[in-house]
């Protein structure tokens, strides 16, 4: 609450009673995105739990527990190679990013892009590390997306939607270093059947800033110069593809913007030209009880 004191003799004009109405609706305004931030933050660890519990589940069905990570990824990718037959029903694009909606929809199982994703969250909770990799094109739009998995101290690449690896030859896994060598790349592929020529790694990336508008190209140059390993430092897809993640997201901007908000306001109310001051609701008792103490008396 907000309250107006008198105002003393020789003192400043004070402001009109709409920027003092202002300032009482904001306070209320940013009460209600600190309590919206928490219901946020309660839902989301209960989405992130659920989610996880199922995909828990699902990998320890799949990989085997005491496995290695080239072990346990391939195991994961030849249940994509010969996944059973799933449900066809469409999904909105809450659902397109969901894990568990994937892994029970044939059709986003032979999809490159949430065939990865799906693959990214069932091998981090297998416990196996791995990352996307956005296959681009000349002029920065993706044409094609695989997962990177980490192998003892290489990083090979692999194709969640075919369940395959890339290899050479010799059957040796591959980078993609590796894979930017057009004879090795044409090798690899040749023993992959249904991946196109066309999905090539000149140009790859672990997230597309250039996706945001006006900044994106900009802030990767930025980073880019001053971080040059930022892109690989954190598994960024992992946020982005991840729904049960956003509403925890979304709580921790809210409550920021509501903390900012009221601290705003209060240092309007308290500043010494308004005059005014922000009264919490300890002082608002307080100031109820000793009226009543007063009166009694």
């Amino acid at each position: 609450m907000i309250t107006k004191p008198p105002t003393p003799r020789n003192s400043v004009e004070e402001p009109a009673p709409g920027f003092f109405k202002l300032a009482v609706l904001a306070n209320y305004f940013g009460a209600v995105l600190v309590i919206a931030a928490v219901c946020f933050l309660v839902y989301g660890l209960a989405w992130n739990f659920s989610t996880g519990r199922y995909l828990r589940g699902f990998a320890d069905a799949i990989v085997p527990v005491d496995g290695s990570s080239q072990e346990k990824s391939e195991a994961l990718l030849a249940w994509f190679h010969h996944e059973p037959a799933r449900s066809l029903a469409p999904g909105d694009l809450g659902t397109l990013r969901d894990p568990v909606w994937i892994l029970q929809n044939s059709q986003l199982l032979k999809t490159c892009g949430s065939a990865s994703n799906a693959f990214i969250n069932l091998a981090e909770t297998a416990g196996i590390k791995t990352r996307r990799l956005l296959l681009l094109d000349a002029s920065g739009g993706a044409k094609h997306v695989v997962a990177e998995v980490q192998w003892g101290k290489r990083w090979v690449v692999v194709d969640p939607s075919l369940g395959l690896v890339f290899r050479d030859g010799l059957r040796k896994a591959l980078s993609k270093e590796d894979l930017r060598d057009p004879l090795i790349f044409h090798d690899a592929i040749g023993h992959m059947p249904g991946y196109s020529g066309i999905y090539t790694f000149e140009h790859t990336h672990y997230i597309r800033l250039e996706r945001v508008p006006l900044l994106g190209a900009a802030l990767r140059q930025v980073l880019d110069r001053l971080f040059p390993s930022w892109e690989g430092a954190l598994d960024w897809a992992y946020v982005l593809e991840n729904p049960s993640l956003w509403p925890m997201l979304a709580s921790i901007l809210m409550l920021l913007l509501g903390v900012l908000i009221r601290w705003f306001v209060y240092l309007y109310c308290s500043h010494p030209v308004v005059g005014h001051q922000i009264v919490g609701t300890r002082q608002r008792l307080m100031n109820t009880r000793r009226a009543l103490l007063r009166r009694s008396a």
